[in-house]
């Protein structure tokens, strides 16, 4: 009797449906969605996790965003060390937007959501995809305020926003980079699961690469 070999379709459904239970279990409150990467299948532009709300990054958000750019901790690795300005910082904005457009998914910006936390409403900072320079893979990337450092809600943002990546939009795969002295931004993309792949050079930096599939992040 010959071995019955489920169907890509099948296994489509059975990842699909464990990365539900898995949005659930992890306490992640967005609506999966099957079907294409376009923004019709996108049913909430909002993601809640225990502590946060991300929030598509827009005009609103430009303020914010270029504050925390500028600030030297922050722009040591995100920027390469440059100060970006309000027109740079716009242009992220638009291409997030776009990214929505055509992938259902782009970059969020992150607040503070716990009624009893002092900084209740803050903004941390955003996290979110954006497409590689190849425009083969969707990359991971996140950035926060100094004084949220080692808070965990760079993990905890990150961890919704692959979950939403590969249950609501269907991503076969999501990468990460970051400079190697970076050892923070390193762990966080450990600790999500991702398995190194590579460090070379890039854009003039020592860089380090990670990745992450929609079937290890199910079993992680």
């Amino acid at each position: 009797m010959e071995p019955i070999v489920p169907s890509a379709k099948a296994e489509h459904v059975r990842l699909w449906f464990q990365l539900w239970q898995t949005a659930w279990a992890g306490g992640i409150w967005v609506a999966p969605v099957m079907g294409t990467t376009t923004t019709s299948a996108i049913k909430t532009n909002e993601i809640r996790t225990p502590r946060l709300c991300l929030v598509p990054l827009s005009d609103a958000h430009v303020s914010d965003m270029h504050a925390m750019s500028v600030d030297p901790e922050v722009r040591r690795y995100l920027f390469g060390g440059k100060v970006i300005d309000v027109a740079e910082v716009q242009d992220m904005v638009t291409r997030s937007t776009q990214c929505f457009e055509r992938h259902g998914t782009g970059l969020f910006a992150m607040t503070i959501a716990v009624s009893d936390d002092q900084h209740e409403g803050a903004f941390v900072g955003f996290c979110g995809h954006r497409q590689f320079e190849d425009d083969q893979q969707m990359e991971l990337l996140f950035g926060m305020r100094p004084q949220f450092w080692g808070s965990g809600y760079g993990q905890e943002a990150a961890r919704a926003v692959l979950r939403h990546g590969f249950a609501d939009c269907g991503l076969p795969a999501v990468l990460a980079a970051t400079d190697t002295p970076n050892q923070r931004s390193v762990q966080v993309l450990q600790r999500l699961g991702m398995c190194f792949k590579e460090r070379r050079e890039w854009h003039g930096l020592d860089t380090v690469f990670y990745e992450i599939t929609a079937a290890e992040f199910a079993a992680h």
